[in-house]
C-alpha cells in the first residue's frame, strides 16, 4: 500500500512538473464592443435579418488549435465541427451599459466573464469562431443559433492571467 501511494504521489509530482514545461494556457479577451462588429440576426432566428441581436442571446466562442477555415453558419442543425472545441466563456449580449438600441449585437469584453482561457493552447496559430444562441447553451438554443466565419490569430497570450484581465 505504501509503495502504491508513494508511486502515485511521485507520478502526480512528475506530471505536474511536466505540465509546467510542456503545456501553457492561452488567454484572450472576449468581447466585440471595441471592434464595431455586432452579432446580427440571420434568417430563421426570430429577429429582423441584419439587425443586432438583443439580450435574449448569449455569445460563446469555439476554437481550433492551428489554422483552418470555417464558413459562417446557423440554424437548428448547426453544431460544433469536428476538431473544434468550445471555450468555457460566454457573455450575454446587449446588457448593462450596452443595453438598448445602440448596444444591439454587442457584448462588452470587460469583467469576470471576459477572459477566455484556452487550457490546451501551447503556441502558434489558433482559429476562432464567435457563436450566438438563445438558450441555456448552444446545443439547447430555443429559437436561433449560429456561428461566425473562422478567423485565425498567429498567437495568443500565454502564462497566467488574472480573472477579468
Amino acid at each position: 500500500m505504501k509503495r502504491k501511494l508513494a508511486a502515485a504521489i511521485l507520478g502526480i509530482a512528475a506530471s505536474v512538473g511536466a505540465v509546467g514545461s510542456a503545456h501553457a494556457q492561452g488567454f484572450i479577451t472576449f468581447g466585440n464592443y471595441d471592434s464595431n462588429a455586432p452579432i446580427l440576426y440571420g434568417a430563421g432566428t426570430g429577429g429582423t435579418v441584419g439587425a443586432g441581436v438583443n439580450s435574449q442571446f448569449t455569445a460563446g466562442l469555439w476554437y481550433f488549435l492551428g489554422t483552418t477555415t470555417l464558413a459562417a453558419g446557423g440554424g437548428a442543425a448547426d453544431h460544433l465541427p469536428a476538431g473544434w472545441e468550445a471555450a468555457t466563456v460566454s457573455q450575454q449580449i446587449n446588457v448593462g451599459s450596452f443595453a438598448g438600441p445602440a448596444g444591439a449585437g454587442f457584448f462588452a469584453g470587460v469583467g469576470p466573464n471576459s477572459t477566455a482561457t484556452i487550457s490546451d493552447y501551447v503556441s502558434g496559430p489558433i482559429t476562432f469562431s464567435v457563436t450566438a444562441f438563445d438558450g441555456s447553451s448552444f446545443a439547447n438554443a430555443a429559437i436561433g443559433k449560429g456561428h461566425s466565419a473562422g478567423f485565425t490569430l498567429s498567437s495568443i497570450a500565454t502564462g497566467s492571467c488574472n480573472a477579468g484581465d
